[in-house]
């Protein structure tokens, strides 16, 4: 007996399935990234040796896709012939009434009379498994335009035309669309399912686990994320409430009393753009397009304000070490949220546990160097604003770092502003803005002193030393005493202050030609009171720069 190859590959695909176990792998726990990267462990039963079919294949990332089990067990990616719900109605009468029996009436003739009548089983289309052709000529370097899923290619369906044909006693009858008035369907219902190719896991288990007779997996995948937010509520006597908050959106896979975990951190995932080889829309001209990008461009626009938001670059984490629900290691903090159900489009709000800390009210005022690198004045566009703020001081009081995060900041139940909080490490103290200080007067100046300018020649450059005074001058309006943090930016060697401010290098100017610092004031400032300040230093500017070995 001669088979049709495709009735034949129907067949060895039929023969495949009754040997292998349909599972469902349980979604045991997730561990969320803030990125929309997500670490993902499942189990299922394997207490025989045998295969076992996964039919909901995970878009796992290169390389995170694990089998963690002390038995024999090998993996295959493949297609199979599986019962899916049958679709709705297509309007397309061929496949939508496909083994239906149907009495059809036809439209009357130009002579007139009785309208004729058909009875018969609509035929049923036989399926075509997809037919795939590689493309093996892999660009290099990789053409970005390339799809994921260039290589692949269907052919066309088996079509009826414009015809219902149906099976009687006669034989097929092929009914002109066109010539039908109406139809009736004869008893048997519309089939509940129907059979499609899909791409399968296939569990070859040679030897049972031990531990239970479990197959454990584990993999990274992106589609799952959490978004932190918290909330500063200003008490009197110096206190600060600190409340927290979550949002856990789900576009992934279906949870259902699985162990969610939020993770913060700033892990490294090089791969986070490049699909497993394993997964079924895989090729390996994508694979390989994927892997010659730069990492990060493919995480799309929602899970990159996800990265901002995580103050980190475009992607994040490697393999799976086995962390722990508390500590998890280094600068990586796992906090689980308990069990939790979500299907895909989902978004879960919870309340996290909060805190109460002492904090201090001060004014931030930030003068930023008006120098570049080379002495010269920055161009106004290039300077940022000097205006003083009011701030919080407070140290965290949890025993696990605050998340780069917004931060919502009330008093008495009023709105006073919104700040973004930096990572902020146990015991460590921060300092947020929350209003510009629009009733304190401030006002930073500098002025080149007279005298002689020293000329060095550097690095083929004329550099001129001059002494520069700058001056700060503070007015408080407020009927009360306020504390200003200041912080002076300059470019040269210090000379002298006053008020004993703390002087520090700053890590940006370690190739100029002149050291780049900060001066550092706490100063209490009385109601109505105003204050000068001063402070002296000298700098190196460039007068005459060398162009083609020659002075300018």
């Amino acid at each position: 007996m001669k088979l049709v190859p495709s009735i034949a590959l129907l067949f060895a695909c039929a023969l495949h399935a009754a040997e292998e176990l349909p599972v469902v792998p349980r979604i045991e726990s997730v561990g969320l990234f803030k990125n929309g990267v997500a670490v993902v462990r499942a189990s299922f039963e394997a207490k025989q040796a045998g295969s076992y079919r996964w039919e909901d294949l995970p878009r796992s990332i290169h390389g995170s896709f694990w089998v963690e089990s002390d038995g024999v067990v090998s993996v295959r990616a493949t297609t199979r012939m599986v019962a899916e719900p049958a679709a709705g109605p297509t309007g397309q009468l061929q496949r939508d009434l496909a083994g239906q029996t149907l009495t059809v009436r036809l439209k009357k003739g130009s002579e007139g009379g009785e309208s004729p009548v058909i009875s018969g089983k609509v035929w049923t289309l036989p399926e075509q498994p997809a037919k795939k052709t590689w493309d093996s000529a892999f660009s290099s370097p990789p053409n970005p335009w390339l799809s994921v899923t260039q290589g692949a290619r269907m052919e066309l369906p088996v079509s009826t035309g414009n015809f219902l044909v149906l099976e009687g006693e006669r034989g097929r009858q092929f009914v002109d669309l066109g010539s039908i008035a109406s139809f009736s369907v004869d008893g048997e219902e519309t089939p509940a399912t129907r059979k499609v190719e899909k791409p399968v896991m296939v569990f070859e288990v040679a030897e049972p686990p031990k531990d239970g007779g479990r197959v454990r997996i584990s993999y990274l995948a992106r589609g799952l994320a959490w978004a932190p937010s918290y909330r500063l509520d200003l008490k009197e006597g110096g206190k600060l409430a600190i409340r927290r908050s979550a949002v856990v959106r789900n576009e992934l896979i279906v949870l259902q009393d699985t162990e969610v975990q939020l993770i913060s951190g700033f892990p490294n995932i090089e791969f986070a753009h490049v699909d497993s080889a394993l997964w079924g829309g895989a090729t390996l001209a994508a694979f390989f397009q994927q892997l010659g990008q730069p990492a990060g461009s493919g995480v799309g626009a929602a899970s990159q304000q996800l990265v901002m938001y995580n103050s980190m670059a475009p992607t994040a984490a490697a393999t799976l070490p086995d962390f722990q629900e508390k500590g998890a290691g280094d600068d990586l903090y796992y906090e689980s949220v308990g069990k939790r159900s979500l299907e895909p489009g989902d978004s879960l709000s919870l309340e996290l546990p909060a805190a109460e800390t002492k904090c201090e009210r001060v004014v931030e005022w930030v003068v930023t160097d008006p120098r570049d690198g080379r002495g010269h004045y920055l161009s106004r566009s290039e300077k940022e604003g000097n205006e003083p703020w009011d701030a919080l001081k407070f140290t965290n009081p949890f025993d696990f770092p605050l998340t780069t995060t917004p931060v919502v900041i009330t008093e008495a139940g009023r709105f006073r502003g919104q700040s973004l909080s930096q990572w902020v490490n146990p015991g460590q103290s921060t300092c947020l803005r929350v209003t510009k200080a629009l009733s304190l007067q401030t006002r930073s100046t500098e002025m080149e002193e007279e005298g002689q300018r020293e000329v060095v020649w550097v690095g083929g450059n004329d550099y001129r030393r001059t002494k520069v005074k700058g001056t700060l001058e503070l007015h408080n309006f407020r009927n009360k005493e306020v504390t200003l943090d200041i912080r002076a930016g300059f470019s040269g060697e210090m000379l002298e202050s006053e008020g004993k401010p703390v002087t520090r290098l700053r890590t940006e100017g370690v190739t100029s030609v002149n050291p780049q610092r900060e001066l550092a004031w706490t100063i209490k400032l009385a109601a109505g009171e105003e204050k000068t300040v001063t402070y002296r230093y000298s700098v190196w500017w460039i007068s005459r720069r060398k162009k083609n070995g020659l002075r300018l």
